[in-house]
């Protein structure tokens, strides 16, 4: 009988070879270990402990804010895309609320390039703006 010859590089009666491969069963993957859920003690903030013993004092340099307002859900100034208003969410009276946004402005325009966006100012002059801001928060609410 006479060879039959194909252009196909596989022929059509030959079941193919992954039905006649046996693959081993999949093991179940734990986590790893550092994504696992842990609880931390709380911190306590000097700052704040000092408020609540009654000797508070001003400090030279604040490590860290006293009090953190939680950030509302949307975007600032975006009211009709489900954002909200500064101002109200702050509970800020207007005239205080004025005065730190008129120093804020003059600190990013004294110490920081305002032609350059958020992450490409230089982080020491971010840092310092960030204390200046907080001592006269500080200063203010206390």
């Amino acid at each position: 009988m006479p060879k039959v010859t194909s252009h196909w590089t596989f022929h059509r009666y030959f079941s193919p070879l992954t039905c006649q491969s046996v693959f081993p069963p999949e093991r179940a993957i734990s986590p790893p270990p550092l994504t696992q859920h842990k609880v931390f003690p709380p911190e306590e903030i000097p700052a704040v402990q000092a408020r609540i013993s009654g000797t508070a004092t001003v400090p030279a340099t604040v490590a860290q804010p006293r009090i953190l307002i939680p950030k509302p859900r949307g975007e600032v100034s975006r009211i009709n895309r489900g954002g909200y208003n500064l101002q109200d969410k702050l509970g800020w009276p207007v005239v205080k609320y004025n005065e730190i946004q008129a120093f804020v402005i003059h600190l990013a325009r004294e110490y920081l390039t305002t032609r350059k966006p958020w992450g490409k100012q230089s982080k020491e002059q971010l840092q310092v703006v960030f204390e200046k801001v907080v001592c006269n928060l500080y200063l203010r609410f206390s």
